[in-house]
């Protein structure tokens, strides 16, 4: 089996100022470079991994994630990139790679223009100097990302519009940078919209009629013109439909109005893609920027509808305990929370809205939902418990590993002494103390000894590897029953426990949990 070498290469926007070097282009000629001018690379295969448009200042990078998943899987051998900076500029997360992980998995890892090759350290830990460039790499990337957002507020405050991607009613116009002009075909909708709440028309009811009219959702519209810049957004199906959830959303929005909203996020970290919202009075409005779609009178007036009906209890309580575990069984659509009469209650509001027979029948109460998932997970905490201790798991696996272990230093042990003997025989027939056949004989004799020694080693560090594995969601599972009769159900117990749950319209669930593979079907006594 081959040797693979593993290419990886990252470019984004915060690199544009550094040059055409760190084009994707460029690092790929270099690394190319660099692997003809080393003989030693002719017989690996060359693997490439690419993130372009990703930043360094984290490793949540679909590319290196996927390296980085076959470099655990021991699949690659070496990693090359053109300098620290394109592997990542987190100073802590990088050196820890270099100094620990990678040493560990016996990979090697090559920065080309750093003149660094870690199978010239000999086993120590990298010096002073690459941790040095790796910090300042880190702080280079916080100063970039400092001066791109001051410029992004300085354009933010001159009614500019920086997202790649226009909202509804709106497309970027062709004739003058960062500015919006009408679509109409979607401003219509919008209008129309604006005119129905206007009138007093239920939000609901404006979903339904727009979907019997088989006017496209703002989603399915930009893919249908082909305005949504290839973005993968996920959806429940294979399309949406107009919701209350929608309307709402319109309805709140004043950038209709002709104003520009700016900067009601911002992020928590550089390094975080996590983000914050900001209070209002650090928003950044500036009006009459693009054409209006609704006036301001019309706009104040169905807002106050708005904020009537949020009042009301009828809208998304997007922080609620179940937020995004719910969906429906029969269209997937994520179901909303509702308040009737003090109780809170889940419905399927994209079934309704579209008018689907089996979703609009799906209502499930909230006191109901939770007592079930408090008996279904002290049910499950009871098998996780009954599992581990009967069978005895973590013992085993440990004692397993130790036996393993030893297998492996034994028969490295041997792998040396048939590697020194085939060097050996070599010798001794270059002296001519043995003839040609009697050498051959034993070179092939020695070399099968060799291989079937590596197969063993490879065979059994895989099971270490299991082992290990199980290990790891063993203890993950034993630190369940820390919530063993719980009397209140929690955000953290869901997190732990359940991967979604899935609502009938029967009145019955399903519940699909995170460790569904790793519990044997077990009793208690």
């Amino acid at each position: 089996m081959s040797k693979k070498a593993a290419l990886y290469i990252r470019l984004s926007s915060e690199d544009e100022n550094e040059g055409e070097s760190d084009s994707i282009k460029n690092q790929r000629d270099l690394l190319h470079g660099y692997l003809a001018d080393h003989v030693e690379f002719a017989q690996y295969e060359i693997l490439e991994f690419c993130d372009d448009g990703f930043s360094g200042t984290n490793f949540d990078r679909p590319a290196i994630k996927r390296l980085l998943d076959r470099v655990k899987r021991k699949e690659i051998h070496c990693i090359l990139v053109k300098d620290f900076s394109r592997f990542g500029r987190n100073f802590l997360e990088v050196c820890d790679y270099l100094d620990q992980i990678f040493p560990f998995l016996r990979v090697r890892f090559i920065a080309v223009n750093e003149n660094y090759d870690s199978s010239k350290s000999n086993g120590s830990s990298i010096g002073m100097d690459v941790a040095f460039k790796t910090l300042i790499y880190e702080l280079y990337s916080r100063d970039i990302s400092e001066k791109i957002r001051s410029v992004q507020q300085a354009k933010f405050k001159k009614g500019e519009y920086l997202c790649a991607i226009a909202f509804y009613g709106y497309v970027r116009s062709k004739e003058k940078k960062n500015s919006l002009v009408v679509d109409e075909p979607a401003a219509a909708v919008v209008r129309k919209i604006f005119q129905m709440a206007y009138e007093g028309v239920p939000f609901m009811e404006i979903a339904v009629t727009l979907n019997k009219e088989k006017v496209p959702s703002p989603l399915m519209y930009r893919r249908e013109n082909h305005t949504d810049k290839g973005r993968g957004w996920k959806i429940a199906g294979d399309q949406t439909v107009w919701t209350s959830v929608a309307i709402r959303r319109i309805l709140s929005d004043e950038r209709y109005t002709g104003k520009l909203v700016s900067r009601k996020r911002t992020k928590v970290e550089i390094s975080l893609k996590k983000t914050m919202t900001l209070p209002k009075s650090e928003w950044i409005v500036v009006p009459d920027t693009h054409e209006a779609l609704v006036s301001e009178e019309v706009f104040q007036k169905v807002r106050s509808k708005v904020k009537t009906k949020s009042m009301t209890g009828w809208t998304n309580q997007p922080k609620h305990i179940f937020y995004g575990k719910l969906k429906c069984a029969h269209c997937n659509h994520s179901l909303q929370r509702k308040l009737l009469r003090k109780e809170y209650f889940y419905r399927c509001e994209a079934g309704m809205a579209a008018q689907n027979e089996q979703c609009q029948s799906v209502k499930l109460y909230e006191q109901t939902l939770t007592q079930t998932l408090l008996l279904a997970i002290d049910v499950q905490i009871q098998l996780i418990q009954c599992s581990l201790s009967k069978e005895g798991r973590l013992e085993k696996a440990g004692d397993a590993i130790t036996k393993l272990q030893k297998q492996v230093k034994e028969q490295r042990a041997m792998l040396d002494k048939w590697k020194l003997a085939k060097i050996l025989a070599y010798e001794e027939f270059c002296d001519g103390k043995i003839p040609k056949d009697k050498y051959l004989k034993r070179k092939e004799e020695y070399s099968k000894s060799i291989s079937s020694a590596e197969a063993l080693i490879l065979r059994w560090e895989k099971a270490v590897n299991q082992k290990n594995l199980q290990i790891q969601e063993d203890t993950e599972l034993q630190s369940c029953q820390r919530f063993a009769s719980a009397t209140e159900l929690t955000r953290e117990m869901l997190e732990e426990f359940i991967q979604v749950i899935r609502v009938y319209n029967n009145g019955a669930i399903e519940i699909v949990w995170n460790f569904k593979d790793y519990i044997n079907t077990c009793i208690p006594q």
